[in-house]
């Protein structure tokens, strides 16, 4: 067996040691630090860069989440990644992918360390009700159809709670505080990206259906009371369901079905 090294830095090479896959990650951009993992790949779609194509760093120094928010990407501690995709279907179902990436992400934390997350509506996966990963999905469409999609993914692997600010560990935490024990961020790479590809094939052979359900059985909210927050309203009620395109219906109290097309639940 090799030997865990301590720190464990992602190289092209190591990340290629430990994968399990066809297509996802077979070409690899690896980088000590960037600006941001997924303007480069963005960048690189443009360009024609193939599907499958890995963009990972050590260190963000622009890293983001929705609505343009700050995502702390700390040296060597978790996994900063983007991959290319380019998946034939309507631009209208492009916000379906994030829930493939969230059910192939929370599948291969089980699978790894044995804990077992909890999926946020839309894109944010929990532990104990603190954050540790989120997901960033930007499009290209052309003629109502997905040219290509990056998928950005921020997972908190390694982090110790001494090694975020105060306002930050109020609302995050890591793997490796939820196992009590460090985590090889290769081998839990490889493993997210074989489920990610696993899922992708699928939904592309078969549809969404049974990926939205069991996205719905790893969401503690679903079918409970929540609270929704837009920038200018709030919305009360029931997660009634997820439609076809992925939005949320909520039953709100007056009885209404509404759909939900982006907000934040509130905890």
């Amino acid at each position: 067996m090799r030997p865990r090294l301590m720190f464990d830095v992602l190289t092209e090479n190591r990340v290629k040691s430990e994968l399990k896959t066809e297509l996802f990650g077979q070409k690899v951009f690896a980088f000590w630090r960037i600006g941001s993992t997924n303007d480069f790949a963005y960048s690189r779609a443009s360009q024609g860069e193939e599907e499958g194509s890995l963009v990972i760093a050590e260190q963000q120094e622009r890293g983001r989440g929705r609505k343009s928010r700050k995502w702390e990407s700390q040296f060597g501690n978790g996994l900063w990644f983007s991959l290319i995709l380019r998946p034939d279907i309507l631009s209208s179902r492009s916000g379906l992918i994030p829930y493939v990436a969230g059910i192939s992400i929370a599948n291969a934390v089980e699978k790894i360390t044995g804990l077992k997350p909890d999926l946020k509506w839309p894109n944010d996966i929990l532990l104990n009700g603190k954050k540790f990963c989120g997901i960033l999905s930007e499009v290209q469409f052309s003629n109502n159809k997905v040219d290509f999609l990056v998928v950005g993914v921020g997972i908190n692997v390694n982090h110790k709670r001494t090694e975020w600010s105060t306002e930050i560990k109020e609302i995050a935490t890591s793997l490796r505080i939820e196992a009590n024990k460090r985590v090889d961020r290769a081998e839990l790479l490889a493993e997210v990206l074989l489920q990610l590809e696993q899922n992708y094939e699928y939904v592309k052979i078969n549809n969404f259906e049974q990926l939205l359900n069991e996205w719905k059985q790893h969401c503690s909210k679903y079918k409970k009371n929540i609270t929704i927050v837009q920038e200018d309203e709030i919305y009360e009620g029931i997660f009634h369901d997820l439609d076809g395109d992925g939005c949320m219906i909520l039953k709100t109290n007056d009885g209404e079905m509404k759909k939900i097309v982006a907000g934040d639940v509130m905890m």
